[in-house]
């Protein structure tokens, strides 16, 4: 039981690494800046995957995932 209860705490906390990257990807769509596509497809990947990035995008950006 504990095992499984970390494994889901694990995959779904996102790194700090991870969550800076997204923060500053998702602002720079946000404010119309020049982003790559290997950035773009990164977090969308990212936010497909992970509740914790989808939140940071739906509250940052215009990504809006559910």
């Amino acid at each position: 039981m504990v095992l499984v209860t970390y494994r889901l705490f694990y995959w779904t906390m996102l790194s700090t690494n991870y969550r800076l990257r997204l923060t500053e990807i998702c602002n720079s769509i946000k404010s119309k800046e020049e982003v790559s596509l290997e950035d773009r497809i990164w977090a969308m990947k990212l936010i497909e995957v992970n509740k914790s990035a989808a939140s940071i995008a739906n509250g940052i950006s215009e990504y809006k995932h559910t």
